[in-house]
């Protein structure tokens, strides 16, 4: 068994046979993570591979910048 720290709360997880690539839920905030490192066991948020750049393009044309 390994542990590791929520990125979002902060508490404890205990993961048996931990996998890099594995994506699970935080059993205290519910945030969804993923095995990112083994030795030692390293936690980040998951990667929504459903994200499109164009989507940060649009939001970047929507913010008014003051020169």
């Amino acid at each position: 068994m390994a542990s590791a720290y929520c990125p979002d709360c902060d508490e404890k997880i205990v993961i048996n046979n931990p996998r890099v690539g594995q994506k699970l839920f935080c059993p205290h905030c519910d945030t969804e993570v993923e095995v990112i490192g083994i030795d030692p066991l390293d936690l980040d948020w998951a990667y929504d591979m459903a994200y499109d750049d164009e989507d940060w393009d649009d939001e970047e044309e929507d913010e008014d910048f003051d020169d």
